[in-house]
């Protein structure tokens, strides 16, 4: 039973953590700008968002679910300027070599860190996961032992797409001029922008 809980949350973890949108973005770059590892715990940030989801999720912690949905527009704007500040800095780095840069352990704590603060201020996320959840069958009173092996799954499947999004990035920098990088820049920068830009709107209408 546990080892099929830890499956099916695995699973979860896979399919709502396909590398996409702003984290996704931000996770290129960086790895892109500072090698595997500060691409990966970047993309971390975000698994770690979504585990605190998921277990809101599983656990049924109605203090979390309704505290986001009485201050749902507040959390998404203020995602939503995170994401566009960090798109403009990528726009306007000067430095586009593409040799390795040495990133301190700081510099891992703040994109850890700056990944999470993104991913927790998007309260749709909640939602998703108890959908998934109710997909899956998971929808009950579970013990802690059983409730932690569906979140395990969680963290072990989201953060299974950013090892792999970075290992790959990581091998293709290789073949990426100063110029191109200069242009991916720009381009993922901008993507964070327009996402930014589609949070706020998306709320509106």
């Amino acid at each position: 039973m546990i080892l099929e809980l830890f499956a099916k949350g695995l699973i979860i973890g896979m399919i709502f953590g396909i590398p996409a949108g702003a984290i996704g973005a931000l996770t290129i770059q960086r790895t892109l700008e500072g090698g595997f590892l500060y691409g990966f715990i970047t993309g971390l940030g975000s698994s770690v968002a979504d585990t605190i989801y998921a277990i809101a999720g599983v656990f049924g912690i109605t203090l979390i679910t309704g505290f986001l949905q009485k201050n749902e527009m507040i959390c998404t704007v203020c995602g939503s300027i995170l994401i566009m500040i960090y798109g403009i800095l990528i726009i306007l780095k000067k430095n586009t070599s593409t040799e390795k840069k040495i990133v301190s352990g700081k510099t891992y704590i703040s994109g850890f860190f700056s990944a999470f603060m993104i991913a927790l201020m998007n309260p749709s996320t909640v939602l998703s996961f108890l959908i998934a959840f109710s997909t899956f069958g998971l929808i009950g009173d579970y013990s802690l032992v059983e409730g932690s092996q569906i979140v395990c799954g969680v963290l072990a499947g989201t953060g299974a797409w950013w090892l792999v999004l970075s290992f790959l990035v990581n091998r293709l920098k290789l073949k990426i001029t100063n110029k191109i990088y200069g242009v991916l820049n720009k381009v993922l920068g901008t993507v964070l922008i327009i996402f930014a830009i589609g949070m706020v709107v998306g709320k509106c209408i």
